[in-house]
């Protein structure tokens, strides 16, 4: 018999794509084990049609975003958040779940501090280097703190430093596994070409869209290339050898498995699913309006080898001699591919989980 059937886990967390999809690996885990889960989140953020198509409840709250810098709205969004706590709370005190579990983001400070004021356990994980606002909110209040690299224990201190637990990132299993969710047409279409995936994060990244697109009649001689702009971002091209996307889902795993080399963005989970495919990157971190997180993401990924960095001012002729330098170069591609393989064997899940069943026993 299951002695975890029925007993409630609430996860929150939310904003970006790097802030759910890094629990979906937990989550089925959890689900496994008979666990129900419930994810609080904001009303409007990606996260909503994510965890639902994953058999997760979802409740929405009142948000307001944490912000680093003086602004008016940082007085109003007081109220959202109020809100949001008051929301989360009247949530928790009726469905009574056994832990809280948060991936960060603006939307998951009232759902933590709520589950403390009713003696419910909090854990929380963050998935870059230097962790953000939300989760040095919610470390105050979690009993045990997961991060993803040895570095970011130095972003804690004193009692803090003791909660804290390198897990790694979650990934999800179909970025370790050859898969043959491939649509033939596009097997028909790569052909024999190398095949470059660009991809700026779930919402895309416009700085990283135009400076493809001024370099496709350079790089679509000799490669492929399957471009997510963001649903924000899309323009439908008709370009040979190229194939423009809002959005790509079920088939981003098996596509990155099969890429020859990643542009991207610095997201803290994009970089560990290219390491978990074996994927060489040529990364452009994101630096206006950011905290400066995607760059150091990056330089982790640089120094073990997975990754080129593009400055923030590069043009076309950079980004076409980066991505030259490594198709053209079979040492270069395949020492990369190496690195990338090697790099995220921790299965954090495994490690997170454990910790969720002993903090039951507490």
């Amino acid at each position: 018999m299951n002695t975890h059937k029925k007993k409630n886990i609430i996860m929150t967390g939310g904003g970006t794509g790097g802030h759910v999809y890094p629990a979906l690996p937990i989550i089925r885990l959890l689900q496994q084990e008979g666990y129900s889960i419930s994810w609080i989140g904001s009303c409007k953020g990606i996260e909503r049609d994510l965890v639902t198509s994953w058999g997760v409840t979802y409740k929405s709250i009142n948000t307001g975003k944490l912000r680093r810098y003086f602004s008016f709205r940082n007085f109003t969004d007081i109220f959202r958040i109020l809100a949001g706590f008051f929301q989360s709370f009247f949530y928790m005190f009726k469905n009574r779940p056994v832990l809280v579990f948060s991936k960060g983001g603006f939307v998951s400070v009232p759902p933590v501090m709520a589950a403390a004021l009713l003696g419910i356990p909090v854990l929380t994980h963050d998935s870059d280097v230097d962790p953000g606002l939300a989760t040095k909110i919610n470390s105050r209040f979690a009993r045990k703190i997961f991060v993803a690299y040895e570095k970011s224990k130095a972003y804690f201190s004193g009692k803090l430093k003791d909660k804290v637990i390198v897990s790694g990132n979650p990934v999800r299993k179909e970025f370790f596994e050859d898969s043959s969710f491939f649509p033939e047409e596009w097997t028909r279409l790569i052909g024999d070409k190398k095949l470059i995936i660009v991809i700026g994060g779930s919402l895309g990244a416009q700085q990283l869209n135009q400076l493809v697109l001024e370099s496709l009649s350079e790089l679509t001689r000799d490669y492929f290339i399957v471009h997510q702009m963001g649903e924000k971002n899309f323009k439908p091209l008709e370009c040979e050898n190229y194939l423009p996307l809002a959005y790509i889902n079920k088939e981003l795993p098996s596509l990155f498995r099969r890429a020859d080399l990643a542009i991207s963005r610095a997201g803290a989970g994009t970089l560990w699913e290219l390491s978990a495919s074996g994927t060489a990157a040529v990364l452009l971190p994101l630096t206006v309006g950011s905290r400066g997180d995607q760059l150091k993401n990056a330089a982790i990924f640089h120094e073990a080898g997975i990754a080129e960095i593009l400055s923030d001012k590069a043009d076309k002729e950079e980004l076409i001699t980066v991505s030259r330098g490594i198709l053209d170069n079979p040492d270069i591609l395949s020492n990369m591919k190496k690195a990338a393989g090697h790099f995220s064997a921790k299965a954090a899940e495994e490690i997170i989980l454990s910790w969720i069943h002993e903090e039951e026993k507490i």
